[in-house]
């Protein structure tokens, strides 16, 4: 059976792959591979495809069988690797708490144990309401969930 653990050290060790993110690998019992990767750009469906074959003739079907799909990780999808925190610096998410608080804000500063998000909120101070920024560094560890929010203008 293919191993998660070989498939991810095939996509680090090979140059083809540098230019690529992997947010996440996973086969299943069946020898199905489902890879989620992305570029700080953004990835299209040919360099999905151009993964796919890459990765594809790198291993051997004649030794084991195997499906490959290969995909963005969504819009919609929680983050799930700080790569992805760092791509979307300056735009706006929403992010659930472990203990049910909710944020709503901009990425503002990613490090390696914390994510700050600039938050705004109106307030009334002297009688005037008043938009007030705060900023809100968190640890990834009392994060549940973080996505990107979606706004249309």
């Amino acid at each position: 059976m293919i191993s998660e653990q070989s498939i991810k050290k095939l996509l680090e060790e090979n140059s083809d792959f540098n230019e690529y993110f992997f947010v996440s690998v996973h086969v299943s019992n069946d020898n199905v591979i489902t890879i989620k990767a992305d570029t700080d750009k953004g990835i299209t469906i040919d360099e999905c495809g151009e993964i796919s074959n890459k990765l594809e003739a790198l291993l051997n079907r004649d030794q084991e069988d195997f499906e490959l799909e290969v995909s963005s990780p969504g819009l919609t999808e929680p983050f799930k690797i700080l790569r992805q925190y760092q791509k979307n610096i300056g735009k706006q998410v929403d992010v659930l708490m472990i203990d049910g608080e909710k944020l709503q804000g901009t990425i503002s500063k990613v490090e390696t144990e914390t994510v700050t998000i600039k938050v705004t909120k109106t307030e009334k101070i002297n009688g005037k309401r008043t938009k007030v920024e705060t900023d809100n560094t968190i640890s990834y560890a009392d994060i549940k969930s973080t996505k990107l929010k979606l706004t249309f203008k």
